[in-house]
């Protein structure tokens, strides 16, 4: 993962649509030649190319999706939440259209929701099927034309609504073009920071204390234009009554559940196991206090001889102080790893076992470090057969050069220096990001990081150089390899600079429940911008668990977490019985007035919680477009701090 810093983003801003340059579909280009001589025509030339732009049309590719919120499967408080969907290409909803070239500016992507006792089954069906006549009785579906890049076989998820409840939740054309908008951030110099994409929100609420289902549905070519209205459209049932079922295409569909405000983003972290703050065992027998204080545990540890007992074990993320800086280098002046007593390069991990008299127990950490780099590197072929390649080159280079000395009176070529690989520097920077170490190397006991829990810890670059003088060992066999890879010195791949790096470990359902969840870490508990830290690295471990490393001059003391600016949601607030739900007005900078608008004149359906989106956004802001709309339903999470002890 890259280790560069995004450029923060500080404005969210919001555009109407990005019309496509062409939508998909087929087309043809002709060209036509005339040769004329003395005004006379005496020829012509055409030539005809048939091309086909092929887009999404009954499926999406996870890629094209960015985000869903509600989150599925979440259990939250989201009753006043309008659910959405975030794409992550920004033309994306308006590359088809509802009633062809006339609509333009009206998606063909629309957001419905479903409550648990309506929801419609997912069926699995292909394309054939949606082609040609239909028999009686059969769900309501318009005929269609397959497009060239297109084929009968291609799998399709439909579902059948029933015609009652769709004509209660469908949206009409002027609200799908209020519910569908473009989004971007730019820095504080107006310079876009990142990608574009596109929003599409539903129009109805989901259900307090019951499992709702979203589907993103294809309305292409479901739309007629109003007899003597031709700006005007309006869904085409195809002639469904009371007891008819229509057919949708659902390219996305998600669940979740509206049960209690504890599982709302906020909540969450508020509600984070803290204690203890630091990566460690609870506390447990006071004769082993000082070890479980310093991150050890306990492991089984198998002997050459077949002998068993119990060692100390600890991972390179620990609760307290390293003995030695981290910015020291590992190599001392008398060419020998000096960090805690060890002595690098070792020739085996044996080498880096220590005991403890007082319990007369082995320390593994070190020696576990050495080998899990090893097996690390000669796990990767690539990468062990070009560090094998290069120690050799390294080793004929040295031959050369005592050769050179010893018969100065021959002649040699020029020496050149021989650099160290770019795969194989760029692999020891990824490692010393601790990328690929196993998630029990990290977390040795779960009681370290229960569930719904945050912990601090700094981690441990003697750790972090056992760790890269085991993948650098390979090809170290005898005396001579060892004393080869120790006269390397500085120059060796596996000495690299080792800033001082601290971080958290969060373990919670706000990891795979908001993926947008951003992590800013400070040196000062003031959360100022001159003791930021630099994000060394950022990782989901597991769905539910998150790796934050900072890089400084100082320690993590203080982390914030939020959502990112582009991935808002919208929604009302609930907090004025008088008003029921409503929303505070926004000018057009985003400042909130004083001014609110409530629902309680604007539902289409009380009983479905439908809204009159139309009616509705005349009260946030006049003339309405869907950049105002998306700007004054807007709602973002407060920002949770978290400091260490």
């Amino acid at each position: 993962m890259s280790t560069q810093v995004e450029k923060k983003t500080a404005f969210v801003k919001f555009e109407d649509y990005h019309q496509p340059t062409l939508a998909d579909g087929d087309y043809a280009i002709t060209v036509t030649q005339k040769v004329k001589i003395d005004d006379s025509e005496v020829a012509t030339f055409t030539a005809s190319r048939h091309f086909t732009v092929a887009g999404e049309r009954f499926e999406l590719k996870p890629t094209d999706i960015e985000t869903v919120f509600p989150p599925d499967g979440n259990l939250g408080d989201h009753s006043n939440v309008l659910p959405h969907i975030v794409l992550n290409r920004s033309t994306l909803p308006w590359e088809r259209t509802v009633k062809g070239e006339q609509a333009k500016g009206i998606p063909w992507l629309a957001l419905l929701v479903f409550d648990e006792d309506e929801q419609p089954e997912p069926k699995k069906i292909t394309a054939g099927d949606l082609v040609g006549k239909r028999p009686p009785g059969a769900p309501k579906f318009p005929n269609i034309e397959l497009e060239s890049s297109q084929q009968l076989e291609d799998p399709v998820t439909v579902i059948d609504v029933p015609y009652k409840l769709l004509s209660q939740i469908m949206p009409t054309a002027e609200e799908l073009k209020l519910l569908t908008h473009v989004r971007f951030g730019t820095d504080v110099d107006n310079k876009p920071t990142g990608e574009e994409w596109a929003i599409i929100i539903a129009n109805r609420l989901p259900q307090k204390g019951k499992t709702s289902t979203a589907h993103l549905v294809s309305v292409e070519q479901r739309f007629k234009q109003v007899d003597g209205e031709p700006q005007k459209y309006e869904f085409d049932y195809q002639g469904a009554t009371e007891h008819s079922l229509v057919r949708l295409v659902s390219l996305k569909s998600w669940s979740f559940t509206c049960e209690t405000h504890d599982k709302s983003f906020t909540e969450l972290l508020r509600g984070l196991n803290s204690k203890p703050s630091t990566l460690k065992l609870p506390d447990g027998a006071v004769t082993a206090q000082k070890f479980f204080a310093e991150g050890y545990v306990a492991v089984p540890h198998y002997f050459r001889g077949g002998d068993q007992n119990l060692s100390w074990f600890r991972g390179p993320l620990i609760p307290g102080k390293n003995v030695s800086s981290q910015n020291e280098s590992p190599q001392g002046e008398s060419g020998a790893n000096t960090l805690r007593g060890l002595d690098l390069p070792a020739r085996t991990s044996d080498a880096l076992v220590r005991y403890d008299t007082e319990f007369a127990m082995f320390d593994v950490s070190y020696a576990a470090a050495w080998e899990l780099g090893r097996l690390l590197a000669l796990q990767d072929k690539d990468f062990s057969t070009s560090l094998y390649q290069w120690k050799r080159q390294q080793a004929q280079k040295v031959a050369r050069d005592r050769q050179r000395l010893l018969y100065s009176e021959l002649p040699y070529q020029s020496a050149t220096e021989l650099l160290v690989p770019e795969d194989i520097s760029t692999w020891f920077k990824s490692l010393r990001r601790l990328e690929g170490v196993p998630f029990n190397y990290l977390v040795p006991d779960e009681r370290m990081l229960p569930p719904e829990s945050i912990r601090f810890f700094r981690v441990d670059a003697s750790w972090i150089h056992c760790l890269a003088d085991g993948a650098f060992s390979i090809g170290r066999v005898a005396t001579s390899d060892h004393n080869a890879d120790k006269s390397l010195g500085q120059g060796s791949p596996a000495v690299g600079f080792a800033p001082l790096l601290t971080g958290i470990l969060l373990r919670s359902e706000v990891v795979s429940g908001w993926p947008g969840l951003v992590v800013d870490g400070f040196s000062d508990k003031d959360g100022k911008d001159d003791h930021r830290l630099i994000n060394w690295r950022m990782d989901r471990l597991a769905p539910g668990v998150l790796l934050c490393l900072f890089a400084g001059a100082h320690e993590v003391a203080r982390v914030d977490m939020y959502q990112k600016p582009e991935t808002l949601h919208f929604g009302f607030s609930t907090d004025k019985p008088e008003l029921g739900l409503y929303k505070k007005l926004r000018n057009r900078d985003g400042v909130i007035q004083d001014r609110t608008a409530d629902l309680r004149n604007h539902w289409r359906s009380a009983q479905q919680r439908t809204i009159k989106i139309v009616d509705f956004g005349k009260t946030l802001s006049s003339p309405l477009t869907s950049a105002d709309f998306g700007l004054q339903m807007v709602e973002s999470e407060n920002k949770v701090i978290f400091r260490a002890v």
